[in-house]
């Protein structure tokens, strides 16, 4: 009998041994996880906090960028606004204008013809049968078409 008591005592107490390792061992293991998992969760939350900052950052570039083409297309149409009133206005001009159907009005002409008037007379020998010092035959005769 006190081999039987002996054996089951000793039975019980390497039960409550093992059973003692085995929670120890449970709790340095989960123990383990739960740091690792703290971990990871820290790096995740870093993650998120830079990755916030680059979609804030993207927000503010597409604002700014969308700021920016509403004023050129705010800019391009005052100028075709205004374009268009200009080209009323010269419509209008060159409807009432009977002189307006000249290319060209005559005192810019008429400047325009003293011009060419001066710069041929520079250019050609006063004698049109002799070139000009100024080029060659051909230069020259192609102003003495000029009448003026």
């Amino acid at each position: 009998m006190i081999l039987s008591r002996i054996k089951w005592s000793a039975v019980a107490v390497l039960v409550l041994i093992l059973t003692a390792l085995f929670l120890i061992w449970a709790l340095l293991y989960y123990h383990g996880k739960a740091i690792t998992a703290q971990d990871s969760v820290k790096e995740l939350q870093n993650q998120t906090t830079s990755q916030a900052a680059i979609i804030s950052s993207q927000a503010f570039n597409f604002q700014h960028a969308n700021e920016i083409a509403s004023t050129a297309q705010q800019y391009a149409a005052t100028i075709t606004g205004n374009t268009q009133e200009k080209e009323i206005e010269y419509r209008t001009i060159l409807k009432n204008q009977p002189t307006c159907s000249l290319a060209v009005p005559a005192d810019i002409a008429g400047r325009l013809l003293d011009y060419t008037n001066r710069l041929h007379s520079g250019a050609t020998h006063p004698d049109t049968g002799q070139p000009g010092s100024a080029g060659t035959g051909i230069y020259c005769l192609s102003f003495s078409f000029i009448k003026t």
